[in-house]
């Protein structure tokens, strides 16, 4: 599948050659600042024609990286707030004015709202699981590298909420968790310290559960909020797959720093902390339908990412993410087919 990835790429390139002659002569001469910014500030160039623009800065206090201009293909002045700002705000600007295009030339497939973190926006530089969603689905994209589950519950009324009564979609997705999980290192504390001889099921602490319960309070919060006011809307939301620790912010030092240094014990630690987390997501959704009535359903994306489909520590690659947007898309169809949505 990654192959795949790779000629898609050249085949855009060849397909698209003012793009593939803007990349080169960047790569010759320094784009001016002027010029980015006006091609940020119109937002109308695919995402993937940004990626020879764009490095990624990762923050030890953030889930996600931040996306910046290249050092020596943008001129350096471009590295001011506004440029950033721009940039980082990039994919969603793009992915609402071309779901409004979409709308305007009268689709009449399934419409969906998503909301969350970067397994639903990731910066540029990955195709995340709504790209690969997008060819089949028309999606009001509200997600955002670095959301917080927190964060997408208190702006729920400025964000969420207009956009489904303004939408109306077929269905809605959340992605959320990980980035409350892991922000400002937050791992370490979740976990005990190293145990000679302790298994890696032993590792995640009493604090773990509480923040997993906590998750839990505030997703119930938010889903039944979306059920009172859209009754039989499909919510569907999904766990992350078991990430690979490296020596990264956000789980290799965090563990290290718990003298879990140990590569496969660290593996196998994150991993016994991601089936929980999806355990008992799975077990909240059964709830909410059987003993509520609520259409809420949890899509498990543990085992569809292979080892080499990882992009950095948390986020799959291209390739990966397809492989996660196909259990979404399956999930889409059910309960839409069982709602008699469009499409």
């Amino acid at each position: 599948m990654r192959v795949r990835y790779v000629l898609r790429g050249v085949l855009r390139k060849l397909l698209f050659p003012r793009y593939l002659v803007r990349d080169l002569s960047a790569r010759l001469r320094p784009e001016p600042a002027s010029r980015f910014l006006r091609r940020l500030e119109c937002a109308r160039d695919p995402e993937w024609t940004l990626r020879g623009f764009v490095e990624l800065h990762a923050s030890p206090d953030c889930f996600d990286p931040t996306a910046r201009p290249h050092a020596t293909r943008i001129a350096a002045s471009a590295n001011d707030d506004r440029v950033l700002a721009l940039l980082n705000s990039y994919s969603r600007r793009y992915r609402q004015q071309r779901f409004h295009a979409r709308m305007d030339r009268g689709w009449s497939g399934l419409r969906i709202v998503s909301e969350g973190d970067s397994w639903f926006q990731f910066p540029l530089l990955v195709e995340d699981m709504i790209d690969h969603l997008w060819p089949r689905h028309a999606v009001y994209s509200l997600g955002q590298g670095g959301d917080t589950l927190e964060a997408v519950l208190s702006q729920r009324f400025e964000e969420l909420f207009p956009a489904l009564e303004r939408i109306r979609p077929d269905c809605v997705l959340i992605s959320g968790g990980g980035n409350d999980m892991v922000k400002d290192g937050g791992l370490a504390r979740l976990v005990h310290e190293y145990r000679d001889g302790a298994s890696p099921t032993e590792y995640p602490n009493a604090d773990f559960d509480d923040f997993v319960a906590d998750l839990l309070r505030r997703f119930r919060l938010l889903f039944t909020e979306i059920a009172r006011q859209w009754p039989g809307l499909p919510i569907i939301f999904h766990g992350y797959d078991r990430p690979i620790p490296r020596d990264d912010p956000w789980l290799g030092r965090p563990l290290a720093a718990r003298g879990i240094v140990d590569a496969p014990l660290q593996r196998r630690v994150i991993a016994t902390i991601m089936d929980r987390y999806n355990e008992t997501q799975a077990e909240l959704a059964r709830t909410l339908r059987e003993q509520h009535g609520l259409a809420v359903h949890h899509v498990d994306c543990r085992g569809a990412i292979r080892d080499r489909e990882w992009y950095d520590a948390m986020h799959p690659d291209d390739a990966g993410f397809a492989r996660a947007a196909r259990r979404l898309e399956r999930q889409i169809r059910s309960v839409t087919r069982a709602r008699g949505a469009r499409g």
